[in-house]
């Protein structure tokens, strides 16, 4: 029992223990820098990844870790990523923090692109406990796993806990092969640093000369990379050298890192966004396969518009083309003994979904030897090959369902006997009509050679050399008119005396092919049409039965899709779409033929030199509204790519009665006035006739002129929603626009001629203006009146005095703000005066005391004002004499009271309580724009002691300046403790001058962007022409007056005119032009 009681107590210790570490550790405990966790020392993992916070300092190779995997379900999947980096520093690559988000689940991206797609379901297993990132796809959508985490910026995924297994999801991406060419870089400039360096933007630009796309340039770098650089696994750069530079232009050797590194800068540099990756090459079967850092891996990410990050990898082919599967067959040649059996395999990956493909492997002497019909890597036996020969091991893979594609791969097998031929082709490609010699080189020959076969495909053959010695044959192989194109097996027997040595050697026949295509001479950008043509043999002129057709349009810098589809007995016909924003010029149409792989037809193409002329179109709303009377409408005539088309005349009929024409302007637009004088409705035309450059436009549009019957004045309660409906005369449905100046813009549909919308609370009372528009037009403007009612407290209980006690009132409106400068009638017990509120909303009145102590009754009356409603209340309050202070109590009751309030604030001082400092310049004479010879006030804010400084230069210190300062412009600066507050003064030869250069500045430009011809007007005919779009007529009035004195009057303006004058302006612009 004593056992028992003591094992319990220890097991409540160790859990109090426990908890209290768990919650009051952090807080109480710092272990040094570098202690291990007891999970790192009991369970040592792999070192944390890049993932948003765990970066570390760069390093010039990213050391790999231990690891060993199991890896199923990746069937469509070779690349698997764990670390992403994104900047090139200092020769190293490091990667930018990024945000973690909760959750196992990444959407895949929006791809706009024609696209083909698989999905995998793949489990990792370790035989480590992982933690950190973890090996997932370039777009894996969903991952399972104890703690699982997204980083959607690196499309990673990893947890903070110590994992053995986990799965994902993950859905990949590829493209036909025009679909590729016609991708754009994307807009990711984060990704786009790279080193300055004269040596390396050469070699960049150097690479991708000549290429005609944005996809073109990467390929172009990863084919370079792969062509002219050997791969080797450790390379170590001398000390001191940039690794970079070292591989590219010195050693040529490096590892995956060196060529992955090298495309992502060259990449760059050529304008592409790329990024670094890490992870993991595997075979992508569906079958459990081990992975081992020996499968680590580099490559680099390249961001397309509409396409997402695509995968380059310059030791790998291209995953970003569709391909049915990928085959391969090792090793390519090995010899055997007579009588001995060999080992091939044969890696069948990537196979599509759909494609129902399968692989024969087959020796010509010995037939089919396996037929597989899924993916995987298969170990087969061939042989044995009883006879000396040399024989292939053909692997052909071929679709059983959609587009037919076969490919072909071979292990050439050697067996040696008395004699021995080896060709120095495993294969043949042979064209039509073309000749191909192929080379045997003969051993142990110690008599005369000769060749026999009965293959048409040998036209001739010649012995050379001596018996004994170092002896060959060379064929001549052609193909016949009438040979049938693809894949043959040619046999042939080399003998020298009575031995024999037979070799099978894989042809494959092909014929080159033509295009015949009819393009229109003349294109226009915007036009659909449809492009036919025919694809022929050029021998035997036989019809291609599949393949595909590609048509692009060069458009100066890159070449376009603008059509692509399938050939049908050597025939195509395909509908083309012309892009918009095409600018006129003389172009290439570019059209290729090309086939299925393993189909015996060469692929082609032909170009075509066109005339593309520009589209114009109107930009124009298809109903505009107006109000009876002069009728402006206001268009713009412009290309396919936006852009204005001027100095265009265009004519304009209404209801198919010709008016006149109009040009454009150098912004394209145009304006033109009718005269409607009633409510009507007409149809207006408008024509461009085109040009040599620009295709003809026409548009017709509705025009309705209306009324609006709505009152004159609707009146709203502040603080509530203001409701405002009505109907409009001579159109039954349309969308309209209501605008609350100063800024506020709702919309509203008239069904049946009849509108209703509310308006948002206002919080302060008094006017608006409200104009009711559409488009440009402004078909009424009213004023929307807020009122309050208000409420009147009595904030005074009691009140005491000796003669006189003072009653004290409040005023709020509506939302319980304070109502200041009105005036109440107040009345207690006979007693009447007339008080106002201040801007708090108070009012006080002292009233006679009597000499006993009384409740009075108080009524308190407002009799309104144009934005708050009377008012009136009835109080009372008890009005006596206040007794006398006994001040001698009252001092020592405070020197007590200030005593301990000392001590108190000297054994705890409380925190200060922090509020904002601030610091402004105002300017008391109001806009900082005065007239040369005018003193200039200024006052400053500041919670201490302001110091002025001109110019740069201290001019005094204080609250309030005077100054007096030459013409220009003058920076102003307030220093203020560790604050700084700068503005800017200037100062003109007149107020003339500033309303001649604000008037044509800021004012004009609005009035030409609204469709007012101001080239044409007088400022007098500019303030009529905005009058009648109803414009506010009273500050366009104000300052087109005080504008013409200014230029034409020769009278000096004043300051307060200046002010009127900008502030005018202000009201009809709507702001965002300062002086």
């Amino acid at each position: 029992m004593v056992r028992r009681k003591y094992i319990a107590f220890l097991t409540l210790t160790l859990l109090s223990l426990l908890l209290t570490s768990v919650v009051l550790g952090p807080a109480l405990i710092e272990a040094p820098p570098e202690t291990k966790s007891i999970e790192e020392i009991l369970s040592p993992k792999l070192p944390p990844g890049n993932e948003s916070n765990e970066t570390g300092p760069p390093v010039e190779v990213p050391v790999s870790p231990h690891f060993v995997l199991l890896v199923t379900g990746a069937a469509h999947t070779h690349y698997l990523r764990l670390n992403v980096y994104t900047d090139y520093v200092d020769g190293r690559w490091t990667t930018r923090n990024a945000t973690r988000v909760p959750s196992n689940i990444i959407a895949p991206p929006e791809i706009k692109v024609p696209h083909h797609s698989e999905r995998d379901k793949v489990t990792v297993g370790s035989f480590l406990p992982l933690s950190g990132n973890l090996f997932t796809s370039l777009y894996t959508t969903r991952v399972d796993g104890a703690g699982a985490e997204a980083v959607p910026e690196y499309n990673l995924f990893r947890t903070g806990l110590n994992v053995t297994t986990y799965s994902f999801s993950a859905v990949s991406y590829t493209f036909d092969w025009p679909y590729l060419v016609n991708l754009t870089a994307g807009n990711q400039t984060e990704y786009l640093s790279a080193p300055n360096d004269t040596q390396l933007v050469a070699l960049a630009r150097g690479i991708t000369m000549g290429a005609t796309s944005d996809y073109g340039r990467a390929l172009s770098i990863a084919r370079y990379l792969a062509n002219n650089y050997r791969h080797v696994e450790n390379a170590t750069p001398p000390a001191n050298t940039d690794r970079l530079k070292w591989f590219l232009f010195e050693s040529k050797a490096g590892s995956s890192y060196d060529f992955a590194s090298a495309f992502v800068v060259l990449a760059r540099l050529n304008g592409l966004p790329a990024r670094l990756v890490e992870g993991v090459y595997i075979d992508a079967i569906p079958q459990t396969q081990v992975v081992t850092e020996r499968n680590r891996h580099f490559w680099a990410e390249v961001y397309f518009k509409n396409a997402g990050w695509l995968v380059f990898d310059p030791l790998h082919p291209d995953q970003n083309v569709y391909v049915p599967f990928e085959l391969e067959i090792t090793p390519p040649k090995m010899t055997l003994n007579p009588g001995s059996p060999g080992t091939v395999t044969v890696k069948f990956e990537r196979v599509a979904g759909g494609t129902n493909s399968s692989v024969v492997v087959e020796v010509p002497t010995l037939g089919r030897i396996a037929l597989i019909n899924e993916s995987g890597i298969y170990n087969l036996t061939v042989g044995p090959f009883e006879e000396p020969g040399h024989y292939p091991v053909i692997a052909r893979a071929s679709t059983g369902a959609g587009t037919p594609m076969s490919v072909l791969r071979l292990t050439a097998v050697t067996v040696p006997g008395a004699i021995t031929v080896i060709p120095d082709q495993a294969s043949v490609g042979l064209l039509k009509e073309n000749q191909v010699v192929l080379g045997l080189s003969i051993q142990g020959a110690t008599q005369d050679v000769r060749l026999e076969t009965t293959s048409p495909l040998v036209e001739t053959w010649f012995w050379w050399g001596t018996p004994g010695s170092e002896t060959g044959i060379y064929v001549r192989l052609t193909s016949p008119l009438r040979y049938p194109p693809g894949w043959h097996v040619l046999n042939m027997t080399v003998t020298s005396g009575a031995e024999r040595y037979p070799l099978y050697i894989p042809v494959f026949v092909m014929e080159p092919t033509s295009l015949g295509v009819k393009v229109p001479e003349t294109l226009t950008a915007g036009d659909s049409l449809t492009v036919n043509g025919t694809v022929r043999g050029t021998v035997t002129g036989e019809a291609p039965s599949l393949g595909n057709v590609a048509v692009f349009l060069n458009d100066e810098k890159r070449y376009i899709l603008i059509g692509y589809g399938n050939v049908s007995n050597g025939r195509f016909s395909m509908p083309v779409k012309i892009p918009e924003y095409l600018k006129p010029g003389t172009r290439q149409v570019a059209v290729y033929y090309v086939a299925p792989p393993g189909y015996p037809y060469l692929a082609t193409g032909t170009t075509l030199v066109v005339k593309v002329k520009g589209l114009a179109r109107f930009s124009l709303p298809g109903l505009i509204l107006a109000r009876p009377g002069n009728v402006t409408i206001v268009g713009t005539l412009l290309d396919g790519a936006d852009e204005p088309i001027a100095n265009a005349s265009v004519a304009y009929y209404l209801d198919e009665r010709y008016l006149g024409n109009a040009t454009t302007r150098t912004d394209g637009r145009f304006s033109l006035r009718l005269e409607i004088p009633g409510i009507e409705q007409h149809t207006l035309t408008l024509e461009y006739p085109g040009s040599a450059n620009h295709s003809p436009a026409t548009i017709s549009v509705r025009v309705a002129t209306v009324e609006l019957n709505v009152p004159e004045k609707v009146t709203g309660e502040l603080g509530k929603p203001v409701r405002i409906s009505g109907r409009v005369i001579g159109i039954e449905n349309a969308t309209l626009n209501a605008y609350v100046f100063p800024g506020k813009t709702y919309t509203f549909n008239v069904v049946n001629g009849s509108f209703d919308f509310t308006i948002e609370p206002f919080q302060t009372v008094g006017e608006r203006s409200l104009e009711f528009r559409h488009g440009a037009s402004v078909l009424k403007r009213i004023t929307v009146a807020v009122v309050s009612p208000v409420k009147i407290e009595l904030l005074t209980s009691e009140a005491k005095g000796e003669e006189t006690a003072r009653l004290k009132f409040r005023v709020v409106d509506s939302v319980d703000d304070p109502v200041g400068g009105i005036y109440l009638n107040v009345s207690v017990d006979g007693f009447s005066m007339r008080v106002m509120t201040n801007d708090s909303g108070i009012a006080t009145l002292d009233v006679p005391v009597p000499e006993k102590k009384t409740n009075a009754t108080v009524t308190v009356a407002f009799d309104g004002s144009p934005y708050y409603l009377p008012a009136n209340g009835r109080f009372h309050v008890i009005i006596s004499k206040k007794r006398k202070i006994l001040w001698l109590y009252i001092g020592v009751i405070v020197i007590i009271g200030a005593l301990v309030a000392r001590y108190r604030l000297v054994k705890r001082k409380p925190e200060e309580r922090r509020r904002e400092r601030i610091l402004k310049i105002i300017f008391n004479n109001g806009i900082p724009l005065f007239q040369e010879g005018e003193t200039m006030e200024i006052s400053i804010e500041c919670d201490g002691e302001p110091e002025l400084y001109v110019d740069g230069k201290p001019f005094g210190k204080g609250r309030d300046f005077k100054l007096s300062l030459p013409l220009g412009d003058h920076t102003i600066e307030a220093r203020c403790g560790d604050l700084v507050e700068t503005t800017t003064a200037r100062i003109l030869p007149s107020y003339n001058d500033a309303v001649v250069e604000y008037y044509e500045r800021c004012f004009l430009p609005w009035a030409k962007g609204v469709g007012v011809d101001v080239d044409e007007l007088t400022p007098r005919e500019i303030a009529e022409t905005l009058t009648d779009m109803m414009y506010p007529w009273e500050p366009i009035d104000t300052l087109t007056w005080i504008f013409e004195k200014a230029k034409y009057s020769g009278r000096r303006i004043s300051r307060d005119e200046f002010i009127l004058f900008y502030r005018s302006v202000l009201e009809v612009i709507g702001g965002g032009c300062g002086v």
